[in-house]
């Protein structure tokens, strides 16, 4: 319903107030549709009772800004340790990638079993969602959203302001993947020079 609302409003006026909408739509509770709608992204709250209707592309990349998703993580004061194909991304400097697209974009990360609960308010605050690793989503989920590993203990390295598990870790998870991630081995070979022998470009 929020959808189709959304694209009625898109074509009625691009900014408007509660009262507005009050008047013009038949609804029991009117402020918790708007509410709803803005906490769904596809309304601006402009201050008290102003709103604006987003575009479908301001939409589109909200959902999908995967830059952010990242820079997310170091807002967070909790430990971290960003793990499989995100391992390989940030080890690679983002020259690998795999089973990712704009549209399903998982951002896996190994947590504190303990921080469970803290990583979910705090992504939520964010209105990210979370799932944890192998467990069967309540909803679909789609853009960026995060994977979550609960962990007893993290082992982590910084590399360009990322919490990212070892390479030596990263590494055997592309050998335990190889059919996906052997060029990335061959890439962290050649820039860590860590003796793997691996060919897959040549």
């Amino acid at each position: 319903m929020s959808y189709e609302l959304w694209t009625i409003l898109s074509k009625w006026r691009k900014d408007f107030s509660s009262e507005d909408f009050a008047r013009t739509f038949a609804s029991p509770n009117p402020r918790k549709v708007l509410h709803d709608m803005t906490k769904k992204g596809l309304l601006e709250h402009n201050g008290y009772g102003r709103y604006s209707v987003r575009s479908v592309d301001d939409y589109v990349s909200s959902k999908n800004d995967i830059g952010s998703g990242y820079e997310l993580l170091k807002e967070s004061k909790l430990p971290y340790a960003l793990t499989d194909v995100d391992g390989v991304f940030v080890w690679t400097k983002g020259g690998y990638n795999a089973g990712r697209f704009f549209g399903s974009y998982p951002i896996h990360v190994k947590v504190l079993e303990s921080d469970v609960a803290k990583w979910k308010n705090f992504l939520a605050g964010h209105k990210k969602k979370t799932m944890l690793n192998g467990e069967k989503p309540e909803e679909t989920l789609y853009g960026v959203y995060y994977v979550l590993y609960p962990e007893n203990v993290i082992n982590s390295e910084t590399v360009n302001g990322l919490e990212v598990e070892p390479l030596k870790k990263t590494a055997e998870f592309s050998k335990r993947n190889i059919y996906t991630f052997e060029p990335a081995l061959e890439m962290l070979d050649e820039e860590y020079g860590l003796g793997l022998g691996t060919r897959y470009s040549r």
